[in-house]
């Protein structure tokens, strides 16, 4: 199997008009993602006493589900960083930059297929696998400008 076709690596980058510690809380409470990001729901809490960590499913808005587990790597004033096991194997990372209006809010990952599913459809499927990430972090901006007051709810 072509292994550069079952690795992927992605990036966002927005500009949200909120101070970088409202960014930052609302990104290290992971229990609340499923709150303001849709498809992402937190399966289970699986912290222990001296590091963070989670099991997550997240749904591409096409159906197809992925589970990881996201374990706290860095901590730092400014940045973010998960490694991930599960479906993917890989690490992501969230840069919290004060700007000019607000926080520059990068998001980046790498990650290698694991599960047989995505590593069988990664070859054929590449770009339309990347696209639905690319919905996915799209759906993640418009939930945390709504989370962070800048977007009103949807009226229901």
């Amino acid at each position: 199997m072509d292994a550069m076709r079952t690795h992927y690596r992605f990036g966002s980058t927005w500009i949200v008009p909120s101070s970088t510690e409202a960014v930052r809380a609302l990104l290290e409470d992971v229990r609340g993602y499923g709150a303001w990001w849709p498809g992402v729901r937190v399966v289970e809490d699986v912290s222990s006493a001296t590091r963070r960590a989670a099991r997550l499913e997240v749904r591409a808005p096409i159906g197809y589900r992925i589970r990881i587990t996201i374990i706290e790597s860095l901590t730092a004033d400014d940045e973010l960083r998960v490694l991930m096991r599960g479906d993917l194997h890989g690490w992501c990372m969230w840069r919290m930059v004060p700007v000019r209006g607000g926080t520059r809010v990068a998001f980046a990952q790498e990650v290698e297929a694991q599960s047989r599913p995505l590593r069988l459809a990664s070859p054929v499927f590449h770009h339309m696998l990347a696209a639905q990430h690319e919905r996915i972090m799209q759906a993640a901006e418009t939930g945390m400008r709504r989370a962070l007051g800048e977007v009103p709810a949807d009226p229901a």
